[in-house]
């Protein structure tokens, strides 16, 4: 458990380097390349201040995904603008130094090895060039790691190099709020996370940690300046707040319960611009003494908004159900050559996908429905009032969010997100236009507060008792090591 001080959090602040990474992926990322077999060429691709060339090479599909092909004695050269190469990872169609396998290259400097379909580069350098010189190499995604923050000056260029572009950082679900005094000012650190697992006691990704001056110790309505931010979307993939550019956060109770809106944005020291806006269930404590805070908005004057915009119907709640296709997988099968039926079940609410697997994307996996193919979302635990689709392409390109239709309901989509609305037990998505890939599927329902003892799901809720900090997942408890206690 992250419980960064401010004091500590300002020194690491200001003597470590970050990393960042930036990922070609062949379904995406295709620069000037050909997909013509009998018409090899040179091409490149460029990405977030980072270059691959291949002498010689096409655009290929294998098994319905798309590789970088990289011909005999040709060369891939890797060359970057905004600080040096730490790392290269090639993920390849073969195993080793069998043919379009990571063992076919030689390299011009630096360390290289290979394991399976897996090839590393690593060392310090602004160009590595990769020569194909036993055999073709087919790499379906190259990662590429920068040392420090991006955006260096490398080479003599004066000009820094700033990468364009926003992303909108979605499903934080929980938030740990770390009460504490420093030098005589009060201070809240929050941490939103999307789950926690209870047997290694981690995070699940994403995560976002935000440091602010606090306004009260027992309230957080309100709208604050961001001293530190940084955003985790995995272990070896975050950036940081530009610590020249303040972040805001608004911070607004929804109920009673402990559930708080989060609204807010930071630049990062990427020089994209990071927000997030996400109800989670928050839960407060003393920094010093490890006791909770009880936390009551009444009477705090820096109260944003008005406690029941609109909502003339107390006799129901909405509970939220995620589908992650990294954890929530069903009988849905990995292999594109193995395309079927699958279906994915969850606190009462099932996804039914009539032809597809699930398939990985930056690292990510990804559920895909085919097209032509129908996604049918149902619920037994209350009618469905919204879903949101996080796919791994923008709008209605191939395996956005805008291939699909829906008869029932209103839809629509900006960027990576699509979003139904509705009330409905059963709600059916065609992907009529192409593919879609979604990595993340959000249903909420409608439920009736007048049954007793509702419970959807069961979610990782943490406790304190006797002094100690306990996770409590149903009727199981789990001490911060991730030991059943009870």
């Amino acid at each position: 458990m992250k419980k960064i001080t401010l004091l500590l959090s300002a020194m690491l602040f200001s003597v470590m380097s970050f990393a960042t990474v930036i990922t070609f992926d062949a379904d995406v990322d295709k620069g000037n390349a050909g997909t013509d077999s009998n018409n090899a060429a040179a091409y490149t691709i460029t990405k977030d201040g980072v270059t691959v060339t291949v002498s010689s090479g096409i655009l290929g599909t294998y098994n319905n995904e798309m590789h970088y092909r990289i011909y005999k004695n040709q060369t891939l050269t890797v060359t970057s603008t905004v600080g040096n190469v730490t790392s290269v990872e090639f993920t390849c169609t073969a195993n080793d130094d069998a043919k379009y396998g990571p063992g076919c290259f030689t390299w011009s400097t630096g360390n290289y090895t290979y394991s399976g379909a897996k090839g590393t580069w690593s060392g310090s350098a602004s160009e590595i060039v990769f020569t194909a010189s036993s055999n073709q190499v087919r790499a379906t995604q190259v990662v590429i790691t920068i040392e420090g923050e991006g955006g260096g000056n490398q080479g003599g260029n004066d000009d820094p190099v700033t990468p364009e572009g926003a992303t909108e950082i979605k499903g934080l679900v929980y938030a740990d709020a770390y009460y504490y005094e420093y030098d005589g000012v009060a201070y809240y650190d929050i941490d939103m996370y999307k789950d926690i697992d209870v047997d290694t006691y981690e995070y699940t990704y994403p995560e976002v940690y935000v440091s602010l001056e606090a306004k009260s110790k027992t309230a957080l309505n309100g709208t604050y300046d961001v001293w530190y931010a940084g955003y985790w979307k995995s272990a070896n993939d975050s950036v940081e707040i530009n610590e020249t550019t303040p972040g805001t956060i608004t911070i607004k109770n929804t109920d009673n319960e402990g559930n708080y809106s989060v609204s807010g944005s930071f630049v990062g020291t990427d020089g994209k611009t990071y927000s997030f806006n996400d109800v989670v269930s928050v839960w407060a404590f003393d920094y010093d003494n490890y006791e909770e805070i009880t936390l009551s908005e009444e009477g705090n004057t820096d109260n944003p908004g008005t406690d029941n915009p609109g909502n003339d119907n107390p006799g129901t709640s909405t509970g939220t159900i995620t589908f992650d296709a990294d954890v929530d997988k069903g009988n849905a099968s990995l292999d594109a050559a193995n395309q079927t039926p699958y279906s994915v079940s969850k606190e009462g609410v099932t996804l039914d996908v009539t032809k597809g697997i699930i398939g990985t994307y930056n690292n990510e996996n990804h559920y895909r429905i085919y097209k032509n193919e129908t996604l049918t979302i149902t619920s037994t635990v209350g009618n469905i009032v919204s879903v949101e689709f996080t796919c791994t392409a923008n709008d209605d390109a191939k395996y956005g969010p805008g291939c699909f239709t829906v008869a029932d309901g209103s839809y629509s989509y900006s960027g990576a997100v699509g979003t139904w609305t509705g009330n409905a037990t059963s709600v059916e998505f065609v992907a009529s236009t192409n593919q879609v890939r979604a990595s993340q599927i959000v249903v909420k329902v409608a439920t009736s507060t007048g049954v007793e003892d509702v419970t959807i799901g069961e979610s990782a809720v943490k406790v304190m008792q006797n002094g100690q900090v306990l996770i409590k997942r149903g009727e199981n408890v789990y001490n911060v090591v991730g030991v059943q206690v009870k």
